[in-house]
């Protein structure tokens, strides 16, 4: 990276960090829970044509390294929480709750939870990784809901002199309405104050709904707000006389509750000077005869100065119908002008409708042009020392290629030291009265189903407990991939281990534990109990020549069943397995061979079909080059080529680049690398010596749209010699389209 980019990105990182004038180091909040969305009343006219009153509960925690203030009003710096509704009707998603009051936190019960266990600060300070919750009740207790308005949201701040609660309700009047001292709150109804919904916005048939929660501290960089927003659906219910409101299978979800709105492109963008963030979704719907419908959907996160228009670029020529706009009071009066040049529509705040932090405005328009790439712009309604407008990257109708990647094709090459097949219960098991033999060759097994005689069990009962290992030695030296062993771990659950012990509590097999754990034979690994009253036991006979373990009439854990299968190892790295009889239970049951290690898990393999022919593994497992890109070829921007899977011991690679992609993909078999296809014609490549296991290399995209749509395509290849007869094995392809 060179100085000057350096210098530019340290300029605009010191902007963002001086942004937040009262940022505090370490300050963070969490939203850990969202519940409970809960039903208080109605009023005041008759049904349908009143007032619901709506709370719900919140759960948050300290994931900083700080403590969080939390001293109750008139004190001001605690946490405020802000509620929103929504619903999905006419693939319209939009705001039906008015701009609810803000709750007032009043004190931390600082108990553990999932920032972990809480270390005992509470009271006027929330300690770290302690947690709080505010239940529906909390939330919904008028005397600590106040309005939106009086919170800025980008700072976390509110001025509690002269405030809703310094003037009291009814306002009490001067002077106690203006000397920074709490006034008595007296609201009876059960709807005032609380989160309010038109009872004529809960009836919309095959309508969807969410209820959310924002989280605002004093302080909080934007770095640490991901986890403060958090929504989820719910469902309302009118029963001919009350509201029922209940959960929906739509869980919890951080971000904007506008990511509830399928098929909607959703982005943010913010006033990196001095102010917050608007998130903003598009859905466009094709309307056929080359018209598109836009819906877009503004959502003020925390952005003091508020929005006072949505401007849309468009492409010349373009013609414009249809256009809407909704907000979230039924004044026709105040609702946003439309207009239209021949470069930008234009929606613009009428008086001072701004959109507010904590709400959700709606534009839509038909339009001739199908969406692209580019921005809207929000203008802010309110003077400020920052920019004057946000910008948010969405669909437009630009007439411009969006920036695009795609994968084509798979790495060659690849190839497993494991095999296994996992049976989910025994009844199915078809392995009864075969057998399975893996041969030592080149430093890896070759599995084949040659019969194999059962040897009677014989030698020393290891006499195993349920869970239990043992360790036995061998009277020869006995190879196998990846080593040498004079002993043998044998565990009751029906695997083997060369010498060293593999977790003694995995009684239940599964992927995942056989892929990480230490080398293991597995003749039937599942839930087996030797000190079962019907068992033989685990035998061991070994002499010069050959060593046998054989399980003799062990059921699982349960059942009286018996299970005897054995497994036979010899001097040569050979080893065998043989079952005889397998009992029908509910019990999953594993068999294979794993060099352990963590690699790639191959999948169960079909014994009972493999077993007919050879099956080789490798002495050196290989799951495949891995290409992609760091992000998308946007005009302007540098992206990383990223080169992962590189086996040890590869003495070189190159990265390939061409403008042109080889359709179809172009074999590569008659040139010594079976299974390898180019993706690319005619590349240059850039050439790198003894790789690690992974490379990256930088692609600087022009800032010039006479790119835009140009295809640039990748593919890596890596010479490592037992790979392929030629050396050489190729990635997948990556086909980057430039654009905005």
């Amino acid at each position: 990276m060179n100085r000057l980019l350096l210098l530019s990105l340290g300029v605009s990182f010191a902007s963002l960090l001086s942004a937040q004038s009262n940022t505090v180091p370490g300050l963070n909040g969490r939203l850990e829970i969202l519940d409970d969305i809960t039903y208080w009343g109605r009023s005041p006219a008759a049904h349908p044509g009143g007032l619901v009153g709506l709370s719900m509960r919140n759960t948050m925690c300290n994931p900083g390294t700080v403590s969080i203030p939390w001293f109750a009003q008139m004190l001001e710096n605690h946490p405020k929480f802000g509620f929103l509704i929504t619903r999905l009707s006419g693939d319209r998603m939009v705001q039906i709750s008015d701009r609810s009051y803000c709750k007032h936190a009043f004190t931390s019960a600082s108990t553990s939870g999932a920032c972990g266990p809480c270390n005992g600060i509470g009271g006027n300070m929330m300690g770290v990784t302690c947690s709080d919750t505010y239940s529906a009740g909390n939330n919904g207790s008028r005397g600590n809901l106040g309005p939106a308005d009086e919170i800025n949201p980008w700072l976390g701040t509110w001025p509690h002199t002269g405030s809703f609660f310094d003037q009291g309700f009814p306002n009490v009047g001067a002077p106690g309405n203006n000397d920074g001292q709490q006034s008595p709150i007296n609201i009876f109804d059960p709807v005032t104050n609380r989160v309010t919904i038109k009872e004529t916005d809960l009836l919309v048939a095959g309508a969807s709904y969410f209820y959310g929660i924002e989280l605002l501290h004093e302080g909080e960089a934007v770095a640490n707000r991901a986890d403060n927003i958090k929504s989820r659906g719910f469902q309302p219910t009118w029963n001919g006389s009350t509201w029922t409101v209940a959960n929906t299978a739509v869980g919890e979800a951080f971000g904007s509750i506008l990511q509830h709105w399928p098929g909607a492109h959703v982005n943010s963008g913010g006033n990196g000077n001095d102010d917050g963030r608007f998130y903003v979704a598009c859905k466009t719907t094709s309307l056929g005869f080359g018209n598109y419908h836009y819906e877009y959907a503004i959502h003020n996160v925390d952005n003091h100065r508020g929005g006072a228009s949505l401007r849309v670029p468009l492409a010349p020529g373009a013609t414009v119908t249809n256009a809407g706009f909704r907000d979230i009071d039924n004044n026709p009066l105040n609702d946003w002008t439309f207009s239209q040049s021949a470069t930008e529509i234009a929606f613009t705040a009428v008086g001072t409708n701004a959109a507010n932090w904590n709400t959700i405005y709606n534009c839509w328009f038909d339009c001739s042009i199908a969406p692209g790439a580019g921005s809207v712009t929000i203008d802010e309604a309110r003077p400020g020392p920052g920019a004057l407008s946000v910008q948010v990257a969405i669909d437009v109708p630009s007439g411009l290629a969006f920036a695009q990647k795609a994968t084509v094709g798979a790495s060659c090459g690849t190839c497993t030291g494991t095999f296994y097949e996992l049976f989910p219960n025994s009844t199915v098991f078809d392995l009864a009265g075969r057998s399975m033999t893996m041969s030592l060759n080149n430093g890896a097994y070759t599995i084949t189903g040659a019969p194999v005689a059962f040897v009677p069990a014989a030698g020393t009962n290891l006499a195993l407990a349920l869970n239990a290992q043992a360790a036995v030695t061998l009277p020869f030296s006995l190879p196998y991939p990846g080593g040498v062993t004079t002993q043998l771990r044998v565990a009751a659950s029906g695997f083997i281990s060369p010498g060293t012990p593999n977790p003694p509590t995995q009684l239940v097999p599964s992927a995942s534990q056989l892929m990480l754990g230490f080398p293991r034979w597995a003749a039937m690994w599942g839930l087996l109990n030797p000190t079962a009253a019907s068992a033989n036991n685990v035998y061991f006979d070994a002499n010069a020549t050959r060593a046998i373990l054989t399980w003799s009439a062990v059921p699982f854990l349960t059942g009286t069943l018996p299970n005897t299968f054995q497994i036979q190892f010899f001097p040569n790295g050979t080893v065998h397995v043989v079952w005889q009889q397998i009992a029908a239970a509910s019990f999953a049951t594993m068999v294979g061979w794993t060099t352990g290690g963590g690699h790639t898990n191959p999948g169960s393999t079909n014994l009972s079909t493999t077993l007919s022919s050879p099956m080789t593994l490798c002495p050196n497992p290989f799951s495949g080059l891995a290409l992609d890109a760091s992000a998308l070829p946007v005009l302007g921007t540098t992206v990383q080529w990223q080169l992962g899977g590189i086996p040890g011991g590869s003495g070189w690679g190159a990265m390939m680049r061409s403008i042109t992609q080889a359709v179809p993909a172009i074999n590569m078999t008659s040139f010594g690398m079976p299974g390898c296809f180019a993706h690319v014609t005619n590349p240059e490549a850039t050439m790198f010596l003894s790789p690690g296991t992974s490379v990256q290399l930088p692609e600087v995209i022009p800032n010039s749209v006479v790119l835009i749509g140009v295809t640039l395509v990748g593919q890596a290849v890596i010479y490592n010699a037992p790979l392929t007869p030629l050396g050489l094995v190729a990635s997948n392809g990556i086909v980057l389209s430039l654009g905005m």
